[in-house]
C-alpha cells in the first residue's frame, strides 16, 4: 500500500492555508506532522479525512482516488482523531461501535466480527474496564483513549491523529506513542500524528512532515530547527533532542 498526495491545496472559503503539497508514504510509516500553532496542521488532517473540502489536488491510496469517494466509503480508508471534546450521552462501548458504521449492513446491525474488533481494541488500549461507563463520566485522558479507540475500531489503512497526547500525562503520552508505533508496524497502517511533543516522538517516527505554507518532508530530524527561534531552542545532535538555550 502506498499513499500519494499530489499538488494538494487546503483551506477555508476558497482561501488556501497550505498549497502545492506533494508527499508520499507507504504501509507501516509512522509520520510526525509538525509546525507552529496556526500553521495548518489541523486543516490538512480535516481536509484529508473529508471533514473539509479539498481546494485542489489529489490523494491516492494505491490506485484509489480518495477524493472521488463518498464520505461513508472514504471512512473505510481513513479515520481521524480530533482534539474536540466529546460530551455525548453514550456508553464507551456504544461510542466505539460508531467506528464500525462504515461496515454495518442496511439494517445498521453489527456482526460478531464487529463486536470482536471492539473488544480487541478495548484490550489494546486498556479501556475495556469502563466499557459500560458514560463518556461524560470519564477524565480527559480517558476520553482521549476512547477517541483513539473509535478510530482503531474503524480498521482503516490510514489513521490521522490531531494532537492525541494533549490530555495525557508524560507516562501515558509515552505509552500511547509506543502503542501507535506497534500498531503501525503490526497492522501495516500509515499513521500521521500532528504533535508538539517533538522530543517524545522523534525517536519513534520514521518520517517528519513540516508545515509552513506547504508541507515538506524533512529527511533529517535536525532540520526541524527551522521551527524555533535559534536563540531559544537548539537541536542537540549528540542526544537527538531539542534543548532550551
Amino acid at each position: 500500500m502506498y499513499l500519494k498526495i499530489n499538488n494538494l491545496s487546503v483551506g477555508y472559503n476558497q482561501k488556501a492555508v497550505l498549497s502545492e503539497i506533494n508527499l508520499q508514504a507507504q504501509k507501516g510509516d509512522f509520520i510526525a506532522l509538525v509546525g507552529k500553532n496556526g500553521a495548518g496542521k489541523s486543516t490538512f488532517l480535516k481536509a484529508f479525512s473529508g471533514i473539509l473540502p479539498i481546494l485542489s489536488g489529489k490523494i491516492l491510496l494505491d490506485e484509489i482516488d480518495l477524493l472521488s469517494l463518498s464520505i461513508k466509503d472514504r471512512a473505510r480508508y481513513v479515520s481521524i482523531v480530533l482534539t474536540d471534546r466529546i460530551d455525548v450521552p453514550m456508553s464507551v462501548r456504544e461510542f466505539l461501535s460508531l467506528g464500525r458504521q462504515p461496515y454495518a449492513n442496511l439494517m445498521g446491525s453489527f456482526s460478531k466480527r464487529d463486536i470482536q474488533i471492539i473488544d480487541e481494541v478495548g484490550d489494546v488500549l486498556k479501556i475495556s474496564r469502563f466499557f459500560d461507563r458514560k463518556i461524560t463520566e470519564l477524565s480527559d485522558g480517558e476520553r482521549q483513549k476512547v477517541l483513539i479507540g473509535r478510530a482503531l475500531v474503524q480498521e482503516t489503512p490510514v489513521l490521522l491523529l490531531d494532537e492525541p497526547t494533549t490530555h495525557l500525562d508524560m507516562e501515558n503520552k509515552a505509552i500511547l506513542i509506543n502503542k501507535l508505533l506497534k500498531i503501525s508496524k503490526k497492522q501495516n497502517k500509515i499513521i500521521i500524528i500532528s504533535t508538539h511533543d517533538i522530543n517524545l516522538i522523534l525517536p519513534k517516527i520514521n518520517k517528519v512532515w513540516l508545515t509552513d505554507k506547504t508541507i515538506v518532508e524533512k529527511l533529517r530530524k535536525s532540520d526541524l530547527t527551522d521551527l524555533f527561534q535559534p536563540d531559544l531552542i537548539k537541536y542537540d545532535t549528540d542526544c537527538h533532542i531539542f534543548r532550551l538555550l
